[in-house]
């Protein structure tokens, strides 16, 4: 045990008398790389950007969607700018399958926060808005051309997404029919 002591007040001695020391000196100084190196250039010149080349993006794959894409139902990507609007819906709020899109594309038309169309949505390749069930679909469950004259399921309470909970409770309540 008395040796290791040894060993670190020999250590402690050296580091203080050593002209170099941190302890002695009071700070470090090092060499700046740039005034060492004032000219330096990279051994590759770079004449222009390097230029990192991504990964081809995979293309969807439509094998487990029956159909023909692009024929059968509509491929956006995203909501493409249309003639819909809020403005000529029957309700407010509701949720309205946009036609011109093929029903791919819906709009939530509430208090005008997004604007003329309000809240755009679109619904996964192979899926169209279903108006009657305010919900993406498959394409072969929806007819599309139908949409405009199922707007007014917005006008049914019981059925509008956007119709607080304790507004349909109290309907319920009130449309309790009971049999004697």
């Amino acid at each position: 045990m008395s040796g290791s002591r040894s060993i670190f007040a020999i250590f402690l001695f050296a580091a203080v008398a050593s002209p170099r020391s941190p302890i002695v000196q009071g700070r470090i100084i090092v060499d700046d790389y740039y005034d060492e190196y004032p000219n330096f250039q990279p051994a590759v010149g770079f004449h222009q950007p390097i230029v990192v080349k991504e990964e081809p993006k995979k293309n969807q794959d439509f094998n487990k969607i029956p159909g023909i894409p692009g024929i059968d139902y509509p491929m956006y990507h995203t909501v493409p700018p249309t003639s819909f609007s809020c403005a000529h819906v029957p309700i407010v709020p509701g949720m309205y399958a946009n036609v011109e899109t093929g029903c791919q594309a819906y709009h939530v038309c509430h208090d005008g926060r997004e604007g003329h169309q309000g809240a755009s949505f679109l619904c996964t390749n192979g899926t169209l808005f279903n108006q009657q069930e305010f919900a993406c679909d498959w394409w072969y469950n929806v007819n599309c051309a139908d949409a405009p004259s199922l707007y007014r399921v917005n006008a049914d309470p019981l059925k509008n997404p956007y119709v607080p909970k304790e507004t349909k409770d109290a309907i319920r309540n009130r449309l309790k029919i009971v049999v004697l």
